[in-house]
Formats: C-alpha cells, structure tokens, sequence
C-alpha cells in the first residue's frame, strides 16, 4: 500500500524526508536514496525492489527482473528503456528536479 511512497523517499534527500524515515532507511527496513540509486545507473535492469531492498541481490542474480522484461517485450512488444537508451539522463535529472519542486511526503512516481 506505501511501497510508492517509500519509493518516493528514496528519491528525497535525508534534509527532506521526516527523521522516522531516514531512521528506517538507515536501519534498511526502508530503501536509501543510496540503495536505490543503483536502479538508476547502468545497465538499469537491477536493484528494482523500491520498498526495502533488501531481495535485490538475490532477484538480480537470479535475473529475475531481466526474465520479466523478457516476458513484457513478447507478450506487449514493449521493450525496456535499458535497451535502447543507455545514458541516465531520463532518470537522475527528472528525478532530481522533481524532488525539489514537489513535496517529497506527497509525491508519487
């Protein structure tokens, strides 16, 4: 039910988010900003748990979430971005500017 707002949070800077959430980020029980950046580097097909993270070293070695991009691309023809768009941009400035215009207590991704 809160997995996006967790979500959201690991896109906030610790200044931002209230002092119980950078609690639960630090203990991991919540994903850090961090922790889910690696989602947002090369070769973007990992690290997708956004509530805690703490299951993406065993679904990325299991290539769970390469499988499910797979499954996508036959069943939909929708291919992932990690194909054909290597460069970060469309996610580490959109998300950066984002963070700081929106509340990040309110914001949905």
């Amino acid at each position: 039910m809160f997995s996006q707002q967790f979500h959201a949070w690991a896109h906030s800077t610790k200044r931002r988010l209230p002092p119980a959430v950078v609690a639960l980020q630090d203990a991991g029980l919540l994903v850090s900003r961090a922790g889910h950046a690696k989602h947002h580097r090369a070769p973007f097909n990992n690290n997708y748990c956004i509530v805690s993270g703490m299951w993406n070293e065993v679904l990325d070695e299991m290539k769970v979430f390469e499988v499910l991009e797979m499954v996508v691309f036959f069943k939909l023809g929708v291919r992932p971005r990690s194909w054909s768009e290597p460069s970060s941009e469309w996610t580490e400035e959109e998300v950066e500017v984002e963070a700081e215009i929106k509340d990040p207590v309110i914001m949905v991704f």
